[in-house]
């Protein structure tokens, strides 16, 4: 299997505000191209144990594949200090369970998808490379992004980009792709892109992002569930925090940017009584501390060699 094309955004910033030390235990709970799994495992180790999730089977191979040249890093996935798992972050309580891990010292989450699926054509990502319409993350589940472009109604279609893409011509879009799915089965990337370039107006066609960027990026938010899983994770992960653990999560585009800043918000405030009320009822109190007031952004030299990292956004929360 090819090794990994990905790069790895705001590496040094995610590590810093970890806070690792040796012995520690740490889950990078969306493995990718491994390469926050390797910083967080050099700083861990000897003595810790890092925990790694990838809901790809394909970016599992390639991080073994990957190691399989570094001996020390070789040596620990067959002792278990450095355990792949092929799950979903959602399950992160479950697989911890599995592996008899009740708290853990770091987390994070890269919620990114690497360049080696961008790049894969035939894993259906992107409309730059021609493939089958897939989007799948994991492939061992039934929902494409052919079935929802084929099956559901004008309605739901229009909504889907609205709501997770924020395209403003969802609805010309929508009925478009309706009325060209009676002549024949939109199959390939190739075909939902001309679709939609076909339709949409000349005056936003260069207005910074193509035509099909929003589409394609709705689409796959519902064929991976992207918010619901995340959702699941951030509370899961918490939960799983030791005191002074820390949570670390890069998002990349406003929806799960938004759900990110407004968990870490709620779980870092107390008492949510109204002022009226004498004393606390609620019974709520301060369990979290954001660590990053603002979120942390890539430097100009890492967006020069690294266009794909521009929008990334770094949150950080510590578990009081």
């Amino acid at each position: 299997m090819e090794m990994t094309r990905h790069t790895s955004v705001l590496l040094e910033e995610t590590i810093k505000n970890l806070h690792l030390e040796k012995g520690k235990i740490a889950v990078d709970a969306t493995l990718g191209g491994g390469g926050h799994a390797l910083a967080i495992f050099e700083r861990i180790m000897p003595g810790g144990r890092l925990i790694a999730f990838d809901a790809d089977a394909d970016a599992i191979s390639r991080f073994r594949a990957r190691v399989a040249e570094m001996p020390l890093v070789e040596g620990a996935l067959k002792e278990g200090a450095l355990l792949p798992i092929k799950a979903n972050y959602s399950r992160i309580g479950e697989m911890l369970d599995a592996e008899g891990i009740v708290g853990v010292d770091a987390i994070m989450a890269d919620l990114g998808f690497s360049s080696d699926q961008i790049e894969s054509a035939e894993r259906g990502f992107s409309f730059r490379n021609d493939g089958p319409l897939d989007m799948r993350l994991d492939r061992s589940t039934d929902l494409t992004a052919k079935s929802i472009v084929n099956t559901y109604d004008e309605h739901a279609l229009r909504r889907i980009l609205e709501i997770y893409g924020n395209e403003p011509e969802a609805r010309r879009i929508a009925r478009a792709i309706v009325s060209k799915r009676e002549s024949a089965l939109i199959e390939t990337t190739e075909a939902l892109r001309s679709i939609i370039e076909a339709v949409y107006p000349a005056a936003r066609k260069h207005q910074g992002i193509h035509p099909a960027t929003r589409s394609f990026q709705a689409l796959r938010i519902v064929v991976n569930r992207e918010y619901d899983h995340l959702e699941s994770f951030l509370a899961q992960a918490v939960e799983r925090l030791n005191h002074g653990g820390r949570l670390a999560v890069i998002t990349f585009h406003s929806g799960e940017d938004r759900i990110v800043k407004q968990f870490m918000k709620e779980r870092s405030v107390g008492c949510i009584c109204p002022p009226e009320f004498p004393v606390c009822r609620c019974g709520k109190s301060v369990l979290m501390r954001i660590v990053t007031k603002k979120p942390i952004v890539p430097g100009e030299s890492e967006i020069a060699s690294n266009p794909r990292s521009r929008s990334a956004k770094l949150r950080v929360i510590e578990k009081l």
